[in-house]
């Protein structure tokens, strides 16, 4: 639930509006966690991201921010995503085989094909959180679910080359939250907390500029 600052200015004033860290920081994990469970079936990863994303993005906001209301948006988003999920599904378990394969040394040309697999795993990443953040502004009706996808990733597409300091911040995100499941492999379960708030944030940014 959100626990806005009481000085909180009028809508039309161009500061941030100011909001308990310490909220934010719990609300982040919450929705992180949902959006983990969300995931495993691993072709719902983009409603699921859509859905954390926009949660945070109410919680900011200081509108609904109830479990309740992420399902909602997950329900909302799960209809027109299953295209983006299966390709995502399909690209993650190629990009863990060649991973496991280089780790073992069993990858032919592996001092070209590692460095590119990550690459192009972090260039995928990037577009796919950021047309998860976009989502939110053309999800309508359930009859409109598969354009409102279409429309999202083609924004995704372009933010991602438009606003590349941007990406740069999402790319520092995800070397983030590798760096933390290297340094102790338990806290995967923060990932989607860190990446959701790091592609709110960045959305957020974009808009303000």
């Amino acid at each position: 639930m959100s626990v806005m600052d009481s000085t909180t200015p009028a809508p039309n004033h161009h500061e941030p509006v100011p909001v308990n860290r310490f909220a934010l920081f719990s609300e982040t994990l919450l929705a992180g966690v949902l959006v983990l469970v969300l995931s495993i079936p691993l072709v719902t990863i983009p409603a699921a991201y859509a859905a954390g994303i926009a949660h945070l993005e109410r919680h900011l906001a200081g509108r609904d921010d109830s479990v309740r209301g992420l399902w909602g948006a997950f329900k909302a988003a799960l209809p027109g995503s299953w295209k983006l999920g299966i390709t995502t599904a399909v690209a993650a378990v190629v990009i863990v085989l060649n991973l496991l394969l280089a780790w073992v040394g069993q990858l032919p040309g592996r001092e070209v094909v590692l460095p590119a697999t990550l690459i192009l795993a972090a260039a995928a990443a990037i577009v796919l959180l950021r047309s998860a953040a976009a989502w939110s502004d053309f999800a309508g009706s359930r009859a409109d679910a598969r354009s409102a996808w279409r429309s999202a990733l083609e924004t995704g597409q372009a933010l991602s080359l438009k606003d590349w300091s941007g990406s740069l911040l999402l790319a520092a995100a995800l070397f983030g939250a590798v760096v933390f499941v290297w340094m102790l492999a338990a806290l995967f379960v923060v990932v989607p907390g860190t990446l959701i708030l790091a592609a709110a944030a960045v959305k957020l940014r974009s808009t303000r500029s």
